[in-house]
């Protein structure tokens, strides 16, 4: 079952999610983390237009940075571009019938448990191990 936050983000309930979550490396996790934090803010609807440009760009960083740490793996980089559509979709929202925002939300957070799922099963890169990142 899935409950809401106080960003409007859904969260599913349950110990799986936390075990998937748990299950990601160390890096990793803090950049899902900030990722869940720049949707929730879109979610929040900032309303300022430079507020969600600069959302948008952490986003997008956060979404590289994932890239570059797990070597551009096909299946993260589908729910990389996944997760940076749905959190296009929410960057527009303001305006959109109550039960299209639902659906814009409800479309992030699958997004985001999708990648999270991925992330699990991922293995450093070369340049996350030069780096030192602590896998």
């Amino acid at each position: 079952m899935l409950g809401s936050d106080t960003h409007g983000l859904q969260r599913p309930s349950g110990i799986g999610a936390v075990a998937i979550g748990d299950e990601v490396p160390p890096p990793l996790r803090a950049l899902r983390d900030r990722i869940e934090q720049r949707l929730a803010d879109l979610a929040a609807g900032l309303g300022q237009s430079a507020e969600v440009r600069e959302t948008m760009h952490a986003l997008r960083s956060a979404l590289s940075d994932i890239c570059a740490l797990t070597e551009t793996d096909p299946k993260v980089l589908r729910l990389v571009e996944r997760l940076l559509g749905a959190g296009e979709r929410l960057a527009q929202a303001e305006g959109l019938p109550r039960r299209s925002l639902a659906a814009t939300r409800g479309a992030a957070t699958r997004a985001l448990n999708a990648l999270t799922a991925a992330l699990a099963e991922t293995r450093p890169s070369r340049i996350a191990v030069s780096l030192g990142r602590g896998w």
